[in-house]
Parts: structure tokens; C-alpha cells; sequence
């Protein structure tokens, strides 16, 4: 086996064989085919998705992540101009340690649209990785 295979199949040796394809395709060449803008265009993916299949509550945003493999996803803290989320499960904490760090704007752009359509109001997400509590965390502003 060469050596790019053997890098391949190291990074991503804890990961269940079925989802292997789609760690590769969105952590390695999605960003190559996006290029510098990969940050932009992934959020701005999130929000059509989001607008494709809209939830009609917050917990139902879970269950989606659920169902697409993205993680365990559980509302935290609601102000009343801002939500904390946290992104964990076993497959979020793989993603963590990739030699190649994961993006998660897909995500983020998201949530930011499912808030927006289930409160009415303009949101942005930004989130950030916590690598010593195995987690992310998803913060989203609204106006």
C-alpha cells in the first residue's frame, strides 16, 4: 500500500467504514473545489439546506444532525437574542483530532437558518471547537 493510502486510512481508522467516502469528500475535496471562499460558500450551503428542509422546533435541529451524521446537537442557553448549542458524540470527537481540521460553517450556516426561520428574525452562527471537552460549541446572534 503506498503511502498517501496508508495517511488516508490512519487519519480515519476510528471512523466506521460507511461514512469514510463522505469524511473524505467533505473534509478534503469539498474545501479543494471551494477554494479560499470554502468558509463563505459552506455556511451560505447550511442556510439553503435549511431552507430545503425547514424544522418547526428547536429539538427537531437535533434530530436532523442526527439523522445526517453531523453529531449530537443540544440547545444549551436561549436569550432572547442568542442561542448556545453543543455539538458532541463520538463522531464529533473523531472529527477533532483530524490531522486535516474540520469545518464546521456547513453546520453553522445551518443552524443560523433554521433560527432564522423558526423565530422570524435575521441570525448568524459562529462556533468554536473545544477540543479539551470533545466538543463544539455554536453560538447564534439575533437581530
Amino acid at each position: 500500500m503506498n503511502e498517501q493510502i496508508a495517511n488516508l486510512f490512519d487519519e480515519y481508522s476510528d471512523v466506521p467504514s460507511s461514512l469514510i467516502g463522505h469524511e473524505v469528500l467533505r473534509n478534503q475535496l469539498l474545501p479543494d473545489l471551494l477554494g479560499k471562499e470554502k468558509d463563505t460558500i459552506l455556511y451560505f450551503m447550511g442556510k439553503s439546506l435549511a431552507r430545503k428542509y425547514p424544522c418547526h422546533t428547536i429539538d427537531e435541529v437535533g434530530t436532523f444532525f442526527g439523522a445526517m451524521s453531523w453529531g449530537v446537537l443540544s440547545l444549551e442557553k436561549e436569550k432572547k437574542k442568542e442561542y448556545k448549542f453543543t455539538l458532541s458524540g463520538d463522531l464529533t470527537q473523531k472529527r477533532l483530532k483530524y490531522k486535516t481540521p474540520y469545518n464546521f460553517r456547513l453546520e453553522a450556516g445551518f443552524i443560523a437558518e433554521q433560527v432564522t426561520l423558526l423565530q422570524g428574525v435575521s441570525a448568524e452562527c459562529a462556533y468554536e471547537c473545544l477540543h479539551k471537552k470533545k466538543s463544539v460549541t455554536f453560538t447564534v446572534m439575533t437581530t
